[in-house]
């Protein structure tokens, strides 16, 4: 019996080992080189950086390739792809998108940095120009496109204001009454505004507008991402103007496969799938919370939609509840221990959606208490190397500060103080977010008695992902292990020092040693 179990142990995993070889091989096989070469102006001396989204549901950021700007502002990176990708270069939180194909070469100009409408430490999204990019090439295609959709959602704004994503027919039939009674197009004097609100005019309107559309890029519909892009862009109009959830589905999600790479797939399910786990009935929600709270498994979820009209796909029921797990993370019904479990639970024969269960899971425990803080370099105040693995035997309390945040500085000027009486016990590192290392020199030497080991962000481009920041001052804690201590990190003027009197107790105590029965007594 032991035999046979381990004959068929060892059978599974050497199966496992062919098909994870033979996965690997054929995308390296297909991956093909893309080569983005340019101008960033004013940019000579800092990192252009390439990342790719690893999917529209964790939205997980992946790092692909860091290249430092030329003296003359010049940059060229170099990126294997599969399939066709939204690209992010970035430039110090500054971001453009390319839609890159595999084997192509594009030439490209970053806009200037310094008269970008820069966001403070939000990342601003720029626009980047390409160089003789042929009428064909995807990027100058769904522009052009985007512009043509933009107009229209202007043109027919109070249209879709009047569906209200409830469903043009249903929602008209139900509010019949208040529609007589108040004109939303009244402006002046008594206007009729029944051929605003007839649902049966609206739909004729969008389908004028799609065929427009299909007649001006019918040239370019052998670009299957391109064609894939202006369906389900097209098909959020419909979805916008009321279309039957069951009609929507047979049209754009039965039968049809998972398009995980192309946003306008992903935005117009994002929408269609919106609260899937709580826009339920009473009974189905009864279920919905036991299969996570005390089953805790995604099987048990599917199998509650089974007869679900609108997700009769398994790869789209998978999907669906994988948004739906993410979206109530913070949902007081639920127990996030149970959402976590749940994920971990979910064992989709498609390695994509496991792939993305996977990815939701680490972004909603990332940072949270016991989570395992990831590694990085940066910078230090001496512009020598600091890397965390080599520094987390200590209690540390790491700090995000900027020159131009006032908010940050006064929370510099209460660490000094903590500084001062807990240094022996816990390491204070205060992390550096301005645009240019000499601003952040600067401060340094204006500040010299803040005795902190200070770094300078910019060396990790994925450093405020690794510690979840979401704005400045942000504070987080880890243990002597490099685990986080707390979900949640006290700010200095938020009352830290309480966790550090704490910590110090316990740390006198075990230096100590147990009492004997005497010292007890």
């Amino acid at each position: 019996m032991f035999l046979s179990s381990y004959l068929i142990r060892s059978i599974s995993m050497h199966n496992f080992i062919l098909t994870f070889s033979f996965i690997l091989i054929t995308l390296l096989a297909s991956a093909k080189e893309v080569v983005i070469e340019g101008m960033a102006p004013e940019c000579d001396g800092k990192s252009i950086t390439v990342f790719i989204i690893s999917d529209y549901i964790s939205e997980k950021r992946e790092l692909l390739q860091t290249v430092e700007i030329s003296a003359k502002g010049e940059f060229r990176l170099n990126v294997d792809i599969a399939e066709t990708r939204v690209i992010i270069l970035s430039i110090n939180r500054v971001e453009g998108l390319i839609y890159a194909e595999p084997g192509q070469i594009y030439h490209v100009s970053f806009p200037s940095v310094k008269t970008a409408e820069v966001k403070k430490f939000d990342r601003t999204q720029v626009e980047i120009s390409f160089e003789n990019a042929p009428a064909a090439d995807l990027n100058v295609l769904i522009r052009n496109f985007n512009a043509d959709f933009i107009s229209f959602i202007n043109s027919h704004y109070y249209d879709f204001a009047i569906s209200e994503y409830s469903g043009s027919g249903s929602y008209l039939k139900a509010i019949g009454a208040k529609i007589q009674e108040s004109d939303l197009y009244k402006t002046t004097g008594k206007v009729d505004s029944s051929k605003h609100t007839s649902a049966n005019v609206f739909s004729q309107v969008l389908d004028d507008f799609s065929n427009e559309i299909e007649k001006k890029y019918s040239p370019y519909s052998d670009n299957v991402f391109f064609d894939d892009y202006i369906t389900y862009s097209l098909a959020e109009l419909e979805l916008m103007a009321g279309k039957k959830r069951m009609a929507f589905y047979c049209d754009y999600f039965m039968s049809k496969s998972l398009l995980l790479q192309n946003p306008a797939y992903m935005r117009c399910f994002d929408i269609f799938y919106n609260n899937f786990l709580t826009n339920q009935s009473r009974e189905k929600q009864a279920s919905i919370a036991k299969a996570v709270n005390v089953e805790r498994s995604a099987d048990r979820l599917n199998e509650i939609f089974d007869g679900d009209s609108t997700v009769l796909s398994s790869q789209i029921r998978t999907l669906s509840v994988i948004k739906g797990l993410n979206e109530i993370y913070y949902n007081k019904n639920f127990t996030r221990v149970a959402i976590e479990q749940t994920l971990n639970s979910v064992n989709e024969r498609s390695k994509e959606l496991r792939s993305i269960a996977v990815n939701v899971l680490s972004e909603l425990k990332k940072c949270n208490e016991g989570w395992k803080l990831e590694d990085f370099t940066l910078v230090d105040q001496d512009e020598q190397k600091w890397r965390l693995s080599e520094h987390d035997d200590t209690p540390t309390y790491f700090l995000f500060f900027a020159s131009w945040n006032s908010t940050a500085l006064k929370e510099m000027q209460i660490l000094k103080n903590l500084k001062e009486k807990y240094g022996k016990q816990i390491h204070f590192v205060a992390i550096n977010m301005d645009d240019d290392y000499e601003t952040f020199k600067k401060y340094m030497q204006e500040h010299k008695d803040q005795k902190f080991t200070y770094l300078y962000a910019a060396g990790d481009p994925l450093l405020t992902e690794k510690f979840k920041v979401r704005a400045i001052p942000h504070a987080l804690m880890i243990d002597d292990t490099g685990l986080v201590m707390y979900s949640f990190t006290r700010k200095p003027s938020e009352g830290i020092q309480m966790e550090f009197d704490k910590m110090v107790q316990i740390s006198n105590q075990k230096q100590q040693g147990p009492k004997t029965w005497k010292e007890k007594n």
